[in-house]
């Protein structure tokens, strides 16, 4: 077994404050200003863009905000896209919380990057989160939009539940007949909202994601269906005819498991996949960019993996 990585062991090991107050018992507003101060404590700075643009998407249930990364050699035209959906438990994240992230993909894949502000979990349970995605991926693969994306040349990304519902646009594209996204990068995504595996077991106290079960609960409401393939895509009866992914997981991450068995159902079902394992990591990792070297590593090597990916020689 691999050994955790230094930095993490010596954060790890700190005590936790005690007076801090749970985020299951905390409202939604302060749980995610509560987070959004602890991930700015943990970032680094991140690459300049040739420009930044602050939109909104429609959709059906109103405009979703979204934001737009022009990295330096970005093409005028014909761009390649990358979708980015956030991370944060379904309830918090946001596109701040996300910049350097995006900012990072954009500069090493040379694409235009969007990230999409998707309803969140309490207010908007699920199935608003994919339903967002979808929205997501429908406005922005059109080619009616005025950033001159190639409408073949689009991969959708996400860490955590924002890997989920990148998952989740996915199966509804292919369901609804489109628009078909050539690539998904999923960073130790949620893909199983119903089981209690190996992973699960060693790494759901004392690792930093501690509430999983609540963010769980908070997302599927009252009356929603963990088994639902759009909740728990590991749980779907057909995951053949979408895209072709790269999934990345860490060792000592509670979603391990559920990441790696998606990796081998996408390639039991014909879908070409990719692995990043990064077996001294904890969940959540690519966003401490301030702590760990590795992050940005890990963030360069998958977008080259997108880039590649979206090459119009691919």
């Amino acid at each position: 077994m691999s050994e955790l990585h230094p930095v993490l062991k010596d954060i790890l090991a700190q005590p936790e404050n005690p007076n801090a107050t749970p985020v299951e018992i905390q409202d939604p507003d302060e749980a995610r200003r509560e987070w959004k101060a602890d991930m700015a404590a943990v970032d680094a700075p991140a690459p300049e863009m040739s420009g930044i643009l602050d939109f909104s998407i429609p959709s059906a249930a109103g405009p979703l905000a979204a934001r737009a990364y022009f990295p330096h050699g970005l093409p005028p035209n014909n761009r390649p896209l990358i979708i980015y959906y956030h991370g944060g438990g379904f309830i918090r994240g946001d596109i701040d919380t996300h910049d350097s992230v995006c900012r990072v993909l954009a500069d090493e894949s040379k694409c235009l990057v969007v990230s999409i502000a998707y309803r969140l979990a309490p207010e908007h349970p699920f199935p608003a989160g994919a339903e967002d995605a979808y929205a997501a991926l429908q406005f922005l693969g059109s080619g009616t939009n005025d950033l001159a994306i190639d409408p073949q040349r689009i991969a959708v990304a996400g860490d955590s539940a924002g890997g989920n519902v990148a998952i989740a646009a996915c199966l509804i594209a292919r369901d609804k007949g489109g628009p078909k996204a050539r690539y998904q990068l999923l960073i130790y995504p949620v893909t199983d909202l119903t089981s209690a595996n190996e992973s699960k077991r060693l790494y759901s106290k004392g690792y930093l994601l501690n509430s999983m079960p609540f963010y769980i609960s908070s997302y599927l409401g009252s009356n929603g269906d963990g088994t639902n393939p759009l909740a728990s895509p590991l749980l779907a009866d057909d995951l053949s005819n979408i895209p072709p992914a790269i999934v990345i997981t860490a060792g000592f991450d509670p979603l391990r498991d559920e990441g790696q068995a998606f990796a081998q159902r996408l390639t039991d079902a014909g879908v070409n996949v990719q692995r990043a394992h990064y077996p001294d990591m904890i969940h959540g990792f690519i966003s401490l960019r301030g702590l760990l070297p590795e992050a940005d590593l890990a963030l360069r090597d998958a977008a080259r993996t997108v880039a590649a990916e979206l090459s119009p020689t691919s």
